[in-house]
C-alpha cells in the first residue's frame, strides 16, 4: 500500500487480488445482496485509490481498508433492511483464501448422511440469521472477527473505537447469539 499511497497503480492490482475474498465477504455480509456488493467493493477500492494519500504507512493496512469499506457500506445502505445470506464458504483473512472455512457453517463432508448435510446446513442458516439480526455494530464486530479473522485491535482501528470497547460489543453480540441460539438447539 505504501506503493499505492505513493501513484503506483502497479501495485494496486494485489491488493485487489489479496483482499478480494475476504473483503467481498465482509460487504456481502453487510449488504445482504450479492450483486450490491460486488458495486460496493468495485467502489471501495476506488476509494483506496482516491484516498491513498490519507494513507499513514506506519500503520497496518487491513483496518483502513475495513474502516473505508464500512463507512462506505454505511453510507451506501444508510436506511435499506439487510437481507439475509447464506454463509461464504472461501474468503479467508490474510488472503489465505484457500484454506479458509467459514467458522460458523459446516460443509457436508462425503461421508455425511443426507440427516447429516441437511442438519449441517439448517444449522448455518439458523446462524446466519440470528448474526444478520444483530444490531449494526455488533454485526460487523462478529463479521470482522470470526468471518474475516480480523483481531480485536484491527476491529478497534476500523470502526474507530477502542480495542474494550470492540471486545465489550463482541460480548454482547455474542450473549445476544447465545439467547437467540441456545432454545433452538436444546
Amino acid at each position: 500500500m505504501a506503493q499505492v499511497a505513493k501513484g503506483d497503480r502497479q501495485s494496486l492490482e494485489p491488493l485487489v487480488r489479496r483482499y478480494a475474498s475476504p473483503l467481498l465477504t465482509f460487504i456481502h455480509r453487510m449488504a445482504g445482496d450479492h450483486h450490491r456488493s460486488e458495486e460496493l467493493f468495485q467502489e471501495v477500492f476506488l476509494k483506496v485509490w482516491t484516498k491513498r494519500h490519507t494513507y499513514d504507512p506506519e500503520r497496518p493496512f487491513k483496518p483502513w481498508l475495513y474502516q473505508i469499506a464500512l463507512n462506505h457500506c454505511r453510507s451506501a445502505l444508510r436506511g435499506k433492511t439487510l437481507k439475509l445470506v447464506r454463509p461464504a464458504l472461501g474468503g479467508g483473512a490474510d488472503g489465505d483464501d484457500d484454506n479458509y472455512v467459514d467458522p460458523l457453517a459446516r460443509r457436508a463432508a462425503p461421508g455425511d448422511s443426507p440427516i447429516e448435510a441437511i442438519v449441517a446446513t439448517e444449522s448455518a442458516a439458523i446462524v446466519e440469521t440470528a448474526v444478520a439480526a444483530l444490531p449494526e455494530r455488533q454485526r460487523t464486530v462478529v463479521v470482522m472477527r470470526l468471518w474475516n479473522g480480523l483481531s480485536y485491535a484491527e476491529i478497534a482501528a476500523a470502526v474507530g473505537r477502542r480495542e474494550g470497547a470492540v471486545r465489550s460489543i463482541m460480548h454482547h453480540a455474542l450473549a445476544a447469539l447465545r439467547r437467540e441460539l441456545l432454545p433452538r438447539i436444546k
